[in-house]
């Protein structure tokens, strides 16, 4: 397996693996369509949208390659580069709009949550860790976390609203700053690694 950035040639593959790996997180579940179908053309229009971001104002945004095909993405923001121009919300409003509006409300009040945990001080934010579904539970994660804590120059900071993921990224050193309701009586966990 091989980690490495990626270019915006691969943005739709990693925006695919990024929403089969998420289509059923509760984040996903709390903000996001009701039908499944629905739900993924949404999410898979705001993941395009988000890397676009990540590619303009943040990054880097890592892919690990199995076999010579995208495995799974890391996507981040380095040290003082979050949060983007204010003007970025327009490249990810379309999915959501597309949504329809309680799904905006929704996704409004979780920006809002998750905007309000980020810690002061400067850090990386890891936005989205996701491994294809077909590759999960096979290294594609440590790897591409290693990737990020090997270029952090600051502490890594991430949110999740999987309280599955807890035990994971702690294992990884990160410890809970904090937690925030999100709505449909999801909540999302604030973490950061030094």
């Amino acid at each position: 397996m091989t980690v490495a950035p990626i270019a915006a040639d691969l943005h739709g593959e990693a925006a695919r693996i990024i929403t089969d790996a998420l289509l059923h997180d509760p984040g996903w579940l709390a903000v996001g369509p009701d039908r499944t179908g629905h739900r993924r053309l949404v999410a898979r229009l705001y993941h395009r949208g988000a890397l676009r971001i990540m590619e303009r104002h943040g990054g880097p945004i890592y892919g690990a390659f199995r076999d010579g095909r995208l495995a799974g993405v890391a996507a981040t923001f380095a040290a003082g580069l979050y949060p983007p121009p204010a003007r970025t919300f327009f490249t990810t409003a379309p999915g959501f709009l597309l949504a329809g509006p309680p799904a905006v409300v929704r996704g409004l009040r979780t920006s809002s949550v998750q905007d309000g945990g980020h810690p002061k001080e400067p850090h990386v934010f890891l936005w989205f860790l996701a491994v294809d579904p077909a590759r999960q539970r096979s290294g594609v994660g440590r790897e591409l976390l290693g990737q990020v804590f090997e270029d952090a120059r600051a502490p890594v900071y991430l949110d999740t609203s999987n309280p599955a993921n807890l035990p994971y990224y702690s294992s990884f050193g990160f410890e809970q700053i904090g937690c925030g309701d999100l709505p449909r009586d999801a909540k999302m966990w604030f973490m950061r690694r030094p």
